[in-house]
């Protein structure tokens, strides 16, 4: 039987969680990019407010130890839905989940790109990164800039048949970029 729901006990407050991705800190810490909870009004309000402000709460499957969750970063409710008298908040690490991706001071660009399948997440990255950038990039050379430019990290990923695959990619700035696109095509690694 596949789990469809992780336990989140927090403050002394207990709702579920139907989707997250995290990226994995140290042994049994989970920092949320995207976290779906489900609950009471009251348990989802509790437990969002606790997050937002900066404590962490705990989560867990069915018959394995609990792992700890905090955001880092900024934490932005996503969207809230009522359905009778559950609630279903969808909070997310904004610098992650913005229009263009994160813009760090140094210039370079960061987001979470997730999908049912490989195929998909780097046709998503290379979208992601095509929007970000005024660099004119060629759809075939996303397998290229998958490996050599976004410096892919595998997220810790729970949820439906869309969450399978969950990276954080990252990109430098506009010149750095164009030269290792530059130099891509001198390797002729490019065309």
């Amino acid at each position: 039987m596949i789990d469809t729901y992780l336990t989140v006990r927090c403050g002394g407050f207990v709702t579920y969680c139907d989707a997250l991705i995290a990226r994995v800190s140290g042994g049994d810490n989970l920092q949320a990019c995207l976290f779906s909870l489900v609950g009471t009004q009251s348990h989802v309000k509790a437990i969002s407010a606790i997050l937002f402000g900066g404590e962490n709460c705990r989560v867990s499957k069915r018959d394995e130890p609990a792992l700890g969750l905090e955001f880092a970063g900024t934490p932005r409710t996503c969207r809230t839905r009522k359905i009778g008298e559950t609630v279903n908040k969808i909070l997310v690490n904004a610098d992650y989940f913005s229009e263009s991706g994160r813009c760090l001071p140094d210039g370079t660009g960061a987001a979470v790109i997730y999908g049912p399948d490989m195929p998909t997440v780097i046709e998503r990255a290379f979208l992601r990164l095509d929007a970000a950038t005024t660099i004119p990039l060629k759809p075939e050379w996303q397998g290229w800039l998958w490996d050599e430019v976004l410096q892919p990290e595998q997220l810790y990923a729970f949820g439906g048949e869309e969450l399978r695959e969950a990276y954080l990619v990252s990109w430098p700035d506009d010149n750095a970029l164009q030269e290792r696109i530059l130099e891509g095509i001198a390797m002729q690694y490019l065309n």
